[in-house]
């Protein structure tokens, strides 16, 4: 077997952790199993110290007592109790078995001995010989793997055209400056495509509390019946951790802005984030309510809401305090005419700011991206929103409708622009 595909095999099994009973409804336990495996997974870890996971995970500061507060501790042990019991039950069948070892929190991978295999194999429920597979599920999901490819492309690739013009754009500075405080971390958090595509394909909702908590995943069998579809195929796919190309594109695109002030946003994937990092920090959460379940708190106070148009296969705007306005494109999949939306809300805790980035496909995205960098379209923005030079820019959401194949900057128009809150 490969490295690659023993580092994917580990990671389904930490989502599966995740999602278990033993530990979806503890936030606490969750946070700290991903990011112990996050660690070594992504970053390679082979040794991770108390202080950094009370620093990381509990909100300690860098140099706290840890002498005098056990708070790793005594959740390190809970979750190594709660991972015996898992394995033991409800992960009886899984071939590898996650320990985390005590003196040293980098959690270890190792497959069972092969006693134990014996076991599980008589005790397990036989495997039918042929599954069901549903060829629209095994397409989507090598689309998403080319997709992720790209991706990768084309974040190693770079670009970073607009940086320095945007650097000397004063309605530029003034808008990211509420963003990008120097004061506050800045999250990018890229969408989840694979949920997204689940909701797509089955016409069932997910919740962020459910999102959060992974509780989702205990209905897919069901919600896979119910569509007529494949609920291994389907349960496969939905593990898998992938974002969009638009939104990936886009986050690179503002990192690179704002490398203009030397900011160095933290990027994130959304299901990796948590409500106390949207409570802390300013955010940048980039898709709908869908694709991203974070956007999900804000969306009571917006108007303008995103829908999904299963015959089209294309999410399109709709304006709730204009009902009889309609945005939906006439022709889906249309590359010349598209639209995205901006909103700046208060975070959950009230103390930081949260950018809202929505659009209806690639062209749209990549003009907001333009759109957010561009002197003259974030003047007229300030301008309807009647925001003081330099001054503090008011909680508002926009609409803009992105005409032309290139979207660029000067191919854009505001249609619709509101303050929130008043």
């Amino acid at each position: 077997m490969t490295q690659g595909r023993v580092s994917e095999d580990r990671r389904l099994l930490v989502e599966r952790l995740a999602a278990s009973s033993y530990l979806n409804r503890s936030a606490r336990l969750r946070d700290l199993l991903l990011y112990l495996t996050g660690r070594v997974l992504e970053d390679e870890a082979v040794e991770i110290h108390e202080q950094e996971v009370g620093h990381r995970v509990f909100g300690r500061s860098l140099d706290y007592d840890t002498a005098s507060d056990n708070i790793v501790r005594v959740h390190a042990s809970m979750l190594r109790k709660r991972l015996d019991q898992y394995f033991a039950a409800e992960g009886a069948s899984e071939p590898v078995v996650l320990e985390i070892p005590r003196g040293n929190y980098a959690p270890v991978f190792r497959e069972r001995t092969t006693e134990a295999a014996e076991l599980v194999t008589v005790v397990a429920e036989p495997v039918p010989a042929a599954v069901k597979r549903d060829w629209r599920l095994i397409g989507v999901s090598a689309c998403a793997l080319v997709f992720a490819c790209a991706t990768a492309v084309l974040l190693l690739r770079g670009a970073g055209k607009t940086s320095a013009i945007a650097a000397a754009s004063p309605a530029v500075r003034q808008f990211w400056s509420q963003i990008l405080a120097p004061e506050r971390v800045t999250d990018v958090v890229v969408d989840d495509a694979a949920v997204a595509l689940y909701q797509e394909l089955s016409g069932r909702t997910i919740s962020l509390n459910e999102y959060f908590d992974r509780s989702y995943l205990r209905s897919v069998s069901g919600t896979a019946t119910t569509a007529g579809l494949d609920s291994e195929t389907l349960t496969s796919m939905l593990l898998r951790r992938q974002s969009s190309f638009a939104a990936t594109s886009l986050a690179w695109r503002l990192t690179q802005l704002a490398g203009s002030w030397n900011a160095r946003p933290n990027l994130r994937f959304a299901r990796d984030y948590s409500f106390r990092d949207l409570k802390a920090n300013n955010a940048i959460l980039l898709g709908n309510g869908r694709s991203n379940p974070w956007v999900q708190p804000f969306e009571g106070q917006l108007g303008i809401r995103w829908e999904f148009d299963r015959a089209g296969g294309v999410y399109y705007p709709v304006d709730s305090k204009q009902p009889d306005r309609s945005f939906r494109p006439e022709k889906p999949g249309d590359a010349h005419e598209g639209y995205f939306s901006l909103a700046l809300m208060p975070n959950l805790g009230g103390a930081g700011k949260v950018l809202l980035v929505s659009g209806t496909g690639g062209s749209a995205t990549n003009a907001s991206a333009d759109f957010l960098a561009d002197e003259r379209s974030l003047k007229d923005l300030l301008d309807r929103l009647r925001a003081g030079d330099g001054g503090e820019i008011p909680a508002f959401e926009a609409l803009v409708r992105a005409q032309g194949r290139t979207g660029s900057a000067r191919e854009v128009a505001v249609v619709v622009c509101r303050a929130v809150g008043k």
